[in-house]
């Protein structure tokens, strides 16, 4: 069984989970649509890409240098994302999110995993610049703080550090990066969140519990399978680049229970879900 494949069988539960519980919520039918379009996209890229990459490799003919100039692009243009959502500010809302016509994208929520798969490439695998990189890392993390958004934060911050400590050397910088985001995630947690939780984005195990104690179970173990996969294949598989990104989702999942933030793929939204298929897609092929 491919990669791809075992971590899109991970990722079904929490699928059909949260259409299941949609329908409990009483969500509208647009809703319920949109987010199986999202997901079966998401599914049909990631098996395209796999079946491009079969036979050419993704990195073949490209240099070390060239590796990183695209990875710092990219990277460029996903902060532009998050600078841009302060162009759609709206009174009493944090800003976070990316106006796309009559749709609002809730970006952190899709580039934050991507974003973490680059960092980590260029940090262990291409050896660019451990400074450069933190700084990178520093200003996805000053930008989440201002939306603000202490959820993507603090997941990100986790799993910034988790990739700065696992690089031989330089002591002094690991130390200064972990104040710094610790000083940026007590101050983000200070900032107040007028958003209430929705229970089928945030409170979606609440919601699953409403309907008796398997019920909730099942929700727990659909998400638990999301980090659980990420950390099966980065083992099993030799791709440790995805064990910060499985420990994002873990964070990221505590925030959402506590009702801060959505609840990857068995909530609703399509933020999530694009992040998580772009890891798929952007991950080393094996």
């Amino acid at each position: 069984m491919r990669t791809s494949w075992l971590l899109i069988l991970f990722a079904l539960p929490s699928l059909i989970g949260s259409l299941l519980l949609m329908r409990l919520a009483g969500a509208g039918q647009a809703l319920q649509v949109q987010q199986i379009v999202v997901a079966l996209i998401g599914i049909a890229f990631v098996l395209w890409m796999d079946k491009m990459r079969r036979n050419q490799d993704a990195e073949t003919g490209s240099s070390i240098p060239q590796q990183i100039r695209n990875s710092v692009l990219m990277l460029a243009m996903m902060l532009f994302g998050l600078a841009a959502c302060f162009a759609s500010f709206e009174v009493g809302n944090p800003s976070r999110w990316l106006k796309l016509g009559g749709l609002r994208l809730y970006f952190s929520a899709a580039v934050l995993p991507l974003a973490l798969l680059v960092l980590v490439r260029l940090h262990w695998r291409l050896q660019f610049s451990a400074n450069a990189n933190v700084v990178l890392m520093l200003v996805f993390s000053v930008l989440l703080t201002f939306q603000p958004d202490f959820s993507q934060l603090i997941s990100f911050a986790f799993a910034a550090l988790f990739i700065v400590w696992h690089r031989a050397g330089g002591l002094a910088l690991k130390v200064a990066i972990s104040v710094v985001l610790g000083l940026l995630c007590f101050w983000c947690w200070q900032q107040p969140d007028p958003l209430q939780p929705v229970p089928y984005v945030e409170g979606v195990i609440q919601l699953a519990g409403s309907a008796g104690i398997f019920a909730m179970l099942a929700a727990v173990l659909s998400v638990a399978l999301i980090p659980i996969g990420l950390f099966y294949v980065g083992i099993k598989r030799n791709e440790h680049e995805l064990m910060p990104i499985a420990l994002y989702y873990i964070v990221i999942m505590i925030c959402a229970y506590l009702g801060s933030t959505p609840m990857p793929l068995i909530g609703f939204g399509a933020g999530p879900l694009l992040g998580y298929f772009a890891v798929l897609v952007m991950r080393r092929h094996s």
